[in-house]
């Protein structure tokens, strides 16, 4: 049994959509079995058997109603629940009745009685309308599958939530702004861009954002895009002459979330689209949350309108996680897996691993593969033999080239400078742990490393070891300026991320 007459495709797709939000299963029991769907000019007429199923479905698939009119119809959709009963029987129709009863607008279908009931779940009307089917007895009508939708793809699955985010003095402010622009969008910090490497959490803050935002605004309207799906969506409707439909779906939104926006850089026409869409979200008082690996200053290729728009509301950036912060990670992340560590396996693996959360969810995977294949406990020597690798990189030589590499990546710096005798604050600082890193990695006698390094005195290199030794022993904070502001790490996580970096440099 089909909920959708035979011969509308966008009201199939319609059904398809919704389908694939509240579940085949649920679907076919709560759509199919009970529901005749309508597309009129003034919204969606739901035709259901009695009071009960009409109120089920207000209640309970109300949002994902609306997600699907938004994904196939490109805006909203009023929806009205139609009391039918003779439309869901097999026997002999009954004869007509005259009242409706229960305050309801009676009405004739085919000469039978209807009882109309509206939910209003968006304002705005859609134009497209069918006739429903008044039949007593009715045929089950063959599935029909969508036509292409011209690039209006579906929203991704929100995987994050901000309850499983695990805060830190790292992401603390980019944390407590996505809480407030998630609870109050286009009130304050708008728009909110997000910036830092890749695997330090920009996209579960904001598949997070999106969770709360419809936790505290399940009417508003809102879209999760990555660049990519962005410019993909933008360029496929051009080719389709839908540049309306695409542009009513954009920008007739409550917040619009764009991860990877770094990824229009350089595509000039959906530069373009985007600032327009930008410039029509914000002006109706809306929100925009943008994430990129770079400031978007940094960003190449970048219109200077886009940059301006960035920087004109909260540009925050997110750093690599503390000591402390990897540990409560790996707890966290342990702890979804159901695997039982130690402190002493979690301090293990948070002092070798200090890049990205990612690399802290492979090694948790890998240990725990380790412990359920071998049944071995989940012990340090367990996480050794399932992360071996880490220890054997970390007692393996470096060439000096990385290590230099590693270290002006890091501050932002040319090779130059290392090399130069300027004195200023940030490069006289890369300068001691590039030395620093050289002596402890690579084994260089103090006059080589000075040869290397603009030909300096080894009294110069000694110097500069012993500032940098002393830093890490003592865990003193380190200041130094970069391209997007002051910035600040403990000594201990900084040589040992810059250690680590260096080693993944081919």
């Amino acid at each position: 049994m089909s909920c959708v007459s035979a011969n509308d495709l966008q009201l199939a797709r319609l059904a398809d959509a919704i389908a694939q939000r509240v579940g085949q299963q649920r679907f076919h029991v709560w759509f199919n079995n009970s529901t005749r769907l309508d597309l009129r000019q003034d919204g969606l007429e739901i035709a259901v058997p009695n009071d009960f199923i009409s109120e089920w479905i207000g209640k309970n698939f109300t949002r994902p109603i609306q997600e699907a009119a938004h994904e196939v119809l490109g805006g909203p959709l009023q929806v009205r629940f139609s009391v039918v009963p003779e439309l869901f029987e097999t026997d002999t129709p009954r004869p007509d009745a005259k009242t409706a009863g229960d305050g309801g607008v009676a009405t004739q279908v085919a000469g039978r009685p209807v009882v109309r009931r509206t939910v209003r779940v968006e304002d705005t009307a859609v134009t497209r309308a069918v006739a429903i089917v008044p039949t007593g007895r009715l045929k089950p009508a063959p599935r029909i599958e969508p036509p292409p939708t011209h690039g209006l793809t579906a929203r991704p699955r929100l995987r994050h939530d901000l309850q499983s985010y695990v805060v830190g003095p790292s992401n603390q402010l980019a944390f407590n702004t996505a809480c407030y622009v998630a609870e109050f969008p286009g009130s304050q910090y708008n728009p909110l861009f997000i910036h830092g490497q890749c695997g330090l959490g920009k996209t579960h803050l904001l598949q997070g954002i999106c969770r709360k935002f419809i936790e505290h605004h399940p009417t508003k309207r809102w879209m999760y895009l990555t660049g990519e799906e962005f410019t993909n969506e933008f360029l496929t409707s051009l080719r389709a002459n839908k540049l309306d439909v695409f542009r009513r779906k954009m920008r007739d939104l409550d917040l619009l979330v764009i991860d990877d926006v770094h990824f229009l850089g350089g595509k000039k026409a959906t530069q373009e689209e985007f600032l327009h869409t930008f410039n029509a979200i914000e002006a109706m008082g809306k929100q925009v949350v943008m994430a990129s690996d770079n400031h978007p200053k940094l960003i190449e290729e970048f219109g200077e309108s886009l940059v301006n728009r960035f920087v004109s509301g909260m540009v925050v950036r997110i750093d690599p996680a503390n000591y402390a912060t990897r540990c409560q990670i790996l707890r966290a992340l342990a702890d979804r897996l159901g695997l039982q560590l130690a402190e002493e396996v979690i301090a293990w693996v948070a002092r070798r691993v200090t890049q990205n959360v990612r690399e802290l969810e492979g090694a948790i995977t890998r240990i725990g593969a380790h412990v359920r294949l071998t049944g071995r406990p989940a012990d340090v020597e367990t996480a050794q033999a399932a992360l071996g690798d880490l220890d054997r990189q970390h007692v393996a030589p470096v060439r000096p080239e990385n290590v230099l590499q590693a270290v002006c990546n890091y501050f932002g710096l040319e090779l130059k400078d290392l090399m130069s005798g300027r004195r200023q604050r940030t490069i006289s600082l890369a300068r001691s742990i590039a030395m620093f890193l050289v002596r402890k990695t690579a084994k260089l006698s103090f006059p080589e490393i000075g040869s290397r390094m603009g030909k300096r005195n080894h009294s110069t290199v000694i110097s500069a070891c012993r500032r940098i030794e002393r830093a890490v022993s003592k865990n003193e904070t380190l200041i130094w300026t970069s391209s997007v502001g002051e910035r600040e790490e403990e000594a201990p996580e900084l040589v040992q991320r810059l250690e680590e970096h260096s080693r993944t440099i081919n």
